[in-house]
């Protein structure tokens, strides 16, 4: 007798303790959001976007540039209502460089660095095989231009994903850089 009254209560504590954690898991989903930059590619239909995350705030953008045909790179900042752009470096000066800024702090041998600090809403990026757009963020180089069709548009923000959204897309870095799936 004593053990069915024990075998319910011990019944009644596990449901009820389950119960809890599923009301905890749900409300640490729904306030609990962790800020990443998103990085999508439009699909042709709307449909098939191309979609990769990453949680580090720093990032940095580096392209061959279609003039010079020299390395530029741009260093960027996460915030909560957008990018920082902190600072450019070229390694060749030419019609249409900006040179009104200050140099950077840092200067990197073989660029010229400035100092921009522009805040951005969004950045739409486009990229192809010839400029070789690369996304360096803390110990990773994703070779951008080799998983998207050249001449798309990227479009690199800042957003919040909650728990289940982590499992719904991709880390950037896991991604096969030739763009296949």
């Amino acid at each position: 007798m004593m053990s069915k009254q024990l075998n319910k209560q011990l019944g009644l504590l596990i449901g009820v303790v389950g119960i809890a954690a599923l009301v905890f898991f749900t409300l640490w989903h729904l306030f609990v959001r962790q800020p990443v930059v998103e990085v999508r590619v439009a699909g042709v239909d709307g449909a098939n976007d191309k979609v990769c995350y990453f949680v580090e705030p720093n990032f940095q953008l580096r392209w061959i540039h279609s003039v010079e045909k020299q390395w530029w790179e741009e260093q960027y900042q996460r915030e909560s209502d957008g990018l920082l752009l902190t600072t450019t470096y070229f390694e060749a000066f030419g019609a249409g460089t900006p040179s009104t800024e200050a140099l950077a702090l840092i200067q990197k041998p073989g660029y010229l660095g400035y100092q921009i600090n522009e805040k951005l809403p969004k950045l739409n990026w486009v990229v192809s095989r010839l400029t070789k757009g690369e996304i360096e963020y803390g110990n990773y180089r994703m070779l951008i231009h080799r998983w998207v069709p050249d001449y798309s548009e990227v479009t690199i923000m800042p957003t919040t994903y909650g728990f289940i959204d982590r499992f719904n897309k991709d880390l950037c870095h896991e991604l096969p850089s030739d763009g296949s799936q």
